[in-house]
């Protein structure tokens, strides 16, 4: 949870670098968050013209837009990528894929023009693998308590739940997020063969939820 604060803390510096770590534990908590605005929407039924959201999530995209774009362009600087680099994500199919690999790779060691190597800085904000493991445990507890609620009362007040559109986006992006957590969980292990290991299984699933989510819009 300290890494996506620190990424709020820093909301429109675009400059200077960040690390893998701090990068992906904001998505992975955003992602959370995200789904959370969806569903209290649906619940204070504050949607939009049949969206699957309203008001709630939008206003929380809007804060959390800014500091989203600088920490993903302090991202490519780490590896010594221009910020315009963003845009190939519009470059139809490959774009995606491209932007995504350039996030998942390594910091560049030692300076570059961006600055200091962000993993020999002493911060405010978290740098041990201890705090990695610390958020990631608290995520799992959150969310184990977040899919309860969600399973538990949500079908109570929400008619043709699983068959709506809306059930469908949202069942979507909690997948994504479990196939994420994994993906976090490797970054903190300090073993390089168990971490690699971790990248291999969570790759797997990373396709295999992938899969499981064309199967419920096709």
């Amino acid at each position: 949870m300290n890494w996506y604060l620190n990424v709020l803390k820093k909301y429109a510096e675009f400059s200077g670098r960040a690390r893998r770590t701090e990068y992906w534990m904001f998505v992975l908590f955003n992602s959370f968050f995200l789904v959370a605005a969806m569903i209290i929407d649906n619940i204070a039924k504050i949607t939009l013209n049949g969206l699957p959201y309203g008001y709630v999530y939008i206003l929380y995209s809007i804060v959390v837009l800014i500091p989203g774009l600088a920490v993903t362009i302090r991202r490519l600087h780490d590896i010594g990528k221009s910020g315009r680099m963003i845009f190939i994500v519009l470059v139809p199919l490959v774009g995606a894929i491209w932007l995504l690999v350039l996030l998942l790779i390594d910091s560049h060691s030692g300076e570059n023009e961006y600055g200091e190597n962000p993993k020999s800085i002493l911060t405010d904000g978290p740098t041990s693998n201890e705090s990695v493991a610390d958020d990631l445990l608290l995520f799992a507890g959150i969310w184990i308590l977040f899919s309860r609620l969600f399973w538990s009362i949500l079908p109570r007040i929400v008619e043709n739940l699983f068959s709506s559109e809306w059930f469908k986006l949202v069942n979507s992006s909690m997948f994504l997020i479990t196939a994420v957590v994994p993906i976090s969980i490797a970054f903190a292990a300090k073993n390089k063969k168990k971490r690699m290991t971790l990248f291999i299984l969570s790759g797997v699933n990373f396709i295999v939820i992938l899969y499981e989510i064309m199967k419920i819009f096709i």
